[in-house]
């Protein structure tokens, strides 16, 4: 007969972050905490806008880049095809983005953000501005400057 023994606490960890298992203190734990909070004050700066956040993706690679194939803003955005497509008819929908022939492919569409897609999206930047600074606010000037080479060293890898 097989009883309910009450399990020991773990011992604690002294190795953090770990890397060689999964835990609370793993690299991409503490990642998915740290997005997960920087998403949760994202979705709040961008309530009543209409946008979902994988549509703020989108806007941000065209107003980084400029108009470019669905093919490239899925590969930018890294956002699979079909999502892409749903994003993007919500989009032009609401008048963020507008689907063209594109000269170099007929084959494929080029997109850019409309003017009104544009200026909406621009009164985007404070509000999301005031989260990334109140993210970021544990570190210094330097260790965000450092945190942001790292990350783009590492985004760049996968590529």
């Amino acid at each position: 007969m097989v009883t309910d023994l009450p399990m020991p606490p773990p011992a604690p960890r002294t190795d953090r972050p770990s890397r060689e298992t999964p835990s609370l203190t793993s690299i991409g734990f503490l990642l998915h905490l740290a997005q997960s909070r920087l998403y949760a004050g994202v979705m709040a700066a961008i309530e009543g806008s209409g946008l979902h956040g994988g549509q703020l993706a989108i806007l941000g690679a065209l107003a980084d880049k400029g108009p470019m194939s669905q093919r490239q803003l899925g590969e930018v955005a890294q956002i699979e095809k079909s999502s892409l497509v749903l994003f993007l008819d919500a989009l032009e929908d609401g008048g963020w983005v507008k689907r063209d022939a594109n000269p170099a492919d007929r084959r494929s569409h080029c997109v850019r953000l409309t003017a009104k897609g544009a200026a909406k999206f621009h009164r985007l930047g404070p509000p999301l501005k005031a989260v990334q600074d109140q993210f970021l606010a544990p570190l210094t000037a330097a260790e965000t400057r450092q945190l942001v080479d790292l990350l783009q060293r590492l985004a760049e890898g996968v590529r």
